[in-house]
């Protein structure tokens, strides 16, 4: 097998050389000038839905594409907004102390000095709200951070709650918060998260000040839905959340926390500034959010080079353009690459090297306020896309590193030979070698070895890859460079602040824009070994694999759940909390939980991955031994084979729990700490302890399975004749 073509071996590799050759010239073609200059430009003034700068971005992009020799159209969508015109939070006793909701000017970075048309630290779509409360304290603001509240003895009940930024995204925290009674929150970003606790902070370092605000979005899907958003605007809030949100810096929240009294929090609670936290419930707060919420109009570019040869098959390649600020480590390091790959890509059109299928390049507006521009597109074109479209890549935050990739398991061949290929910046290596070093002292750290590919894990939940991925089974990956081994928060360290400038990108995140640089080259061979391939380079024997390490994760979590609730309510019952309790603390026992079990037979699951395991090797066999002498009617059948395995595991009507989501095999985690949901319709059902529909979402994932293992027969047997 080639790594130069990532998946396509035997006398396919006649293609090698002039492969090489196309992505040499456009190796060549990426200047350093040119990345500087257009994240210079993209940056340099505020950038978020409804800026005049972001329609200024989003008519640059699409100028620049038609100047390469692409088709070019500006797609409007019409949204809803509510960004906070007033925002107040103050103690009303002791010193009154209020939040301001700015950010300082930095020494050295000019950017930061401008205020004009920048937005205040902020929560969009905040429901309007005027309280005056008692502050609480309540860690994360996570379930469990709940329950060991009540065992001392407190609730949020008519309270504001102030939380941590960290441990789930922000829409999870007020809807949880408003569960159990609250009538505010406040989010904060604590040191332990991304200030001094990791390290020197901006300017000296690249860590969040005291002052840094990390804005963000409550995640309404609703307000692309006009006539729902009509009514969301005159409630000023959504049918789901009602109370007031507001997010502060750890510098705010310092004199907030330090004026908590009562009971000194648990152990895992304390955060990282100096001083003991606790709960509160006696020092009150004004909280108060008012939001015009007007309507503004994002602008999706979408470019298209066609095909040369199958111009109906759509190569897929996006990244957002608008920012909560500046925002050039989130999303305009990423634009900036993209723009040099279109360049490069149509440099290669115009000297007759078109590619075989179509590519189609979009700069996303609207991900910011919850990723509403992709989806926008992706349900106006749903038809098309489901006929057409073969591949899917993102790119989001991005920086210097190790290379990530998240995605289709089935993908893992065609990284691992682009990887292979390239040279990391910083060590000279190759971009896999590094990846695999990384890989194995990572796990030589928790005594584990490490072997085999590297296979990308399933995507989550959190940039444009959502509709492609878990709505339609589009076959996608999420690329970026940087230090962190999972492509979190953490590789942003000023995320969503007024300081994501260009003088912090180039100081801290990817001096030279040597990375950028790297991951233009890295996307453009992705998308051009895909579109020029004859037989779609997917391998499927790590997709098999990673169904049945699935399979086996679900039931391992389920069996886990259950014993532990069998021994926390054992230890109820032996009144056990109550004896191993700090006294001092006067903690009381917890609830008993629910333990109810019935077993879900997960065999006939096990037997079809069995067998699609052992479709998946035939085919990967049959693919790397095809010869030249396979018809063009043979591929173009084995092509259709493949591309239906991704919609194998679709269910139309969405999983039970989650409508909107359809993915059998993948979709946002819902427990704490869980990205991915593995088989979220069973696991959904399991944790609602509703086993008939467990049952049944076994049957219809066993299906898929079947429908999956039909095709890749079908795929193996065209290839062999």
């Amino acid at each position: 097998m080639s790594l130069l073509l990532g998946a396509t071996g035997g006398a396919f590799a006649q293609e090698v050389p002039a492969q090489a050759e196309r992505e040499h010239r456009v190796d060549a073609s990426i200047g350093a000038s040119d990345l500087d200059g257009w994240l210079k430009r993209l940056t340099s003034a505020p950038n978020q839905v409804g800026s005049p700068h972001n329609k200024e971005n989003a008519d640059f992009i699409a100028d620049r594409f038609r100047e390469w020799g692409w088709s070019v159209k500006i797609e409007p969508v019409r949204v809803l907004v509510a960004y906070p015109t007033v925002q107040k939070l103050s103690l009303t006793d002791g010193d009154h102390y209020a939040a301001d909701f700015k950010e300082p000017a930095i020494p050295g970075d000019a950017d930061t000095a401008r205020q004009d048309g920048v937005l205040p630290g902020m929560e969009s779509y905040s429901p309007d709200g005027n309280v005056d409360a008692p502050l609480i304290y309540v860690n994360e603001g996570l379930q469990k951070d709940y329950d060991e509240l009540a065992r001392y003895g407190q609730s949020v009940k008519g309270k504001v709650v102030l939380v941590k930024s960290s441990g789930a995204g922000r829409w999870v925290k007020p809807r949880l918060a408003q569960e159990h009674g609250a009538v505010g929150v406040v989010i904060y970003s604590d040191p332990e998260a991304d200030g001094y606790a990791k390290g020197d902070v901006y300017p000296t370092g690249a860590w969040r000040t005291p002052r840094t605000v990390q804005r963000g979005t409550l995640g309404i899907d609703s307000v692309l839905d006009e006539k729902g958003a009509k009514a969301i605007q005159a409630q000023r809030h959504t049918a789901d959340l009602s109370i007031p949100v507001v997010t502060i810096g750890y510098g705010d929240a310092e004199h907030f926390l330090r004026a908590l009294g009562g009971t000194a929090v648990p152990n895992r609670w304390q955060g990282g500034l100096p001083f003991a936290y606790h709960i509160g419930g006696d020092a009150s707060v004004h909280l108060e959010v008012r939001s015009p919420w007007e309507w503004r109009t994002l602008y999706n570019v979408i470019a298209t080079l066609r095909g040369s040869e199958r111009p109906d098959e759509w190569v897929i390649r996006g990244v957002h353009h608008d920012a909560w600020v500046f925002g050039a480590w989130d999303p305009l390091a990423g634009t900036t690459a993209m723009l040099a790959e279109a360049k490069a890509i149509g440099e290669l059109a115009k000297a007759g090297q078109r590619p075989k299928r179509t590519l189609v390049f979009a700069s996303w507006d609207g991900e910011e306020l919850g990723i509403l521009g992709s989806k926008a597109w992706t349900d106006r074109h749903a038809d098309e896309l489901s006929r057409k479209a073969v591949f899917y890549l993102n790119n989001d935050t991005t920086g210097r590193g190790f290379l990530s990739a998240g995605g289709d398991p089935s993908l893992a061949v065609l990284v691992d030979g682009v990887a292979s290929d390239l040279r990391d910046p910083e060590t000279g290596a190759t971009v896999q070698a590094r990846r695999l070093a990384k890989r194995a002292v990572d796990a030589a750290e928790k005594g584990r070895d490490a072997s085999g590919e590297i296979v990308p894990a399933r995507l989550g939940t959190g940039s444009d890859y959502l509709a492609f991925a878990h709505r339609l089974g589009i076959p996608s990956l999420h690329v970026r460079y940087g230090y962190d081994r999972d492509g979190d928060e953490e590789s942003v360290p000023v995320y969503h602040s007024l300081y994501d400038t260009y003088t912090h990108y180039q100081r801290f995140g990817d001096p030279g824009l040597a990375y950028v640089r790297l991951l233009a080259q890295t996307n453009a061979r992705l998308v051009l070994r895909v579109a020029d391939a004859n037989v779609l380079p997917w391998r499927y024997t790590a997709f098999a694999a990673s169904l049945d390490r699935d399979v086996e994760r679900l039931a391992a979590d389920a069996a886990s759940a259950h014993k532990a609730a069998l021994r926390h309510n054992a230890l109820v019952e032996s009144d056990a909390w109550r004896l191993a309790a700090v006294a001092y603390r006067k903690t009381a026992p917890p609830d008993r939980v629910d333990n109810r079990w019935e077993d879900v037979d997960l065999s006939a699951l096990r037997d079809a991955v069995k067998e699609l395991r052992l479709a998946a090797e035939a085919y990967d066999h049959a693919a790397d031994a095809a010869g030249a002498d396979v018809a063009p009617a043979r591929i173009d059948i084995a092509n259709r084979a493949i591309r239906d395995i991704g919609p194998a595991f679709l269910q139309a009507s969405g999983l039970p729990q989650r409508p909107w989501y359809r993915h059998l095999l993948q979709a946002p985690g819902r427990k704490e700490g869980e990205d991915v949901a593995p088989l979220p319709g069973i696991g959904d059902a399991i944790d609602a302890k509703d086993w008939a529909q467990a049952r049944a979402e076994v049957g219809l994932t066993v299906e898929a399975t079947r429908r999956a293992t039909a095709d890749l027969r079908k795929a193996t047997q065209a290839l062999a004749h």
